[in-house]
């Protein structure tokens, strides 16, 4: 019997053919888990059960999703991104492997996370885009949208930008950063943080569109800020255009740069 570690695995993943990232009772839709947890079980020829550092919904694409689990197998840390890959589905791939401290949870060990959002202004929209980022209008104005994005860095309670049915947690949260890239013919909206509510990129997001589309401006994203009243933040944005980007485990290496 080897001994067992905590290991590390970063993923990159197609969200459009999973139904989010947590497996659900008896195997009934896949899932990210399922499929990585199936992987890794052959790999291991024993059972073993990953924690994520984000539950991404249905449609949710990730290029650096981060699990945790223990591991007692032949293979060293090191080796077990490598060895997956065969056994991975064709959308979903294991990027690297690392041994992490006894302790160390991809939840909650986590000190920030960056997401981004894409989306396109066109007069229709682009069947081949359909899964992956957001058709908009053609008369969206990208500095209004910026505009939008300043009451939204730092401490607030996000409350207002929360879908109901999460499970309760603090509303309390850090915005380090929210930009809005120019990658033409996208752009892309890049926000970090300490932390996100159920739903919380997709509706700031859904509010900085409005405001890009001259239906909000930024006294109304305050506004909802300070009522704390969902009915007044905007949409809620499709999962499709959304993407996990990268978790921070050390605070002095958070930083918010696009990588696409």
């Amino acid at each position: 019997m080897h001994e067992q570690t905590i290991v590390k695995l970063t993923l990159q993943y197609d969200g459009t053919g999973f139904h989010g990232f947590q497996k659900q009772k008896h195997g009934a839709v896949r899932t990210v888990q399922q499929d990585l947890e199936c992987a890794l079980g052959g790999l291991a020829a024993r059972p073993v059960e990953v924690q994520g550092a984000g539950r991404t919904d249905a449609g949710v694409h990730a290029l650096g999703q981060v699990v945790s689990f223990a591991w007692s197998g032949a293979l060293p840390p090191e080796r077990v991104a490598p060895a997956l890959g065969p056994l991975l589905p064709p959308d979903m791939a294991a990027l690297e492997s690392e041994a992490a401290p006894h302790d160390f949870h991809a939840q909650f060990s986590a000190v920030a996370k960056t997401y981004a959002y894409l989306c396109y202004p066109a007069r229709r929209p682009a069947p081949l885009l359909r899964h992956r980022a957001l058709h908009v209008p053609a008369a969206f104005d990208p500095a209004l949208a910026e505009a939008a994005l300043e009451p939204l860095v730092g401490t607030h309670d996000f409350s207002a930008f929360e879908n109901a049915g999460s499970t309760p947690r603090d509303p309390v949260k850090t915005i380090h950063a929210f930009t809005l890239e120019r990658r033409p013919p996208f752009f892309i909206f890049l926000v970090t943080g300490s932390g996100f509510l159920y739903r919380q990129v997709r509706n700031m997001v859904g509010a900085a569109v409005d405001a890009g589309l001259g239906r909000m401006g930024p006294q109304d994203i305050t506004r909802a800020l300070e009522s704390r009243d969902r009915a007044l933040a905007g949409p809620c944005l499709p999962a499709h255009g959304l993407y996990m980007v990268r978790v921070f485990y050390e605070p002095s290496l958070v930083s918010h740069e696009c990588i696409f």
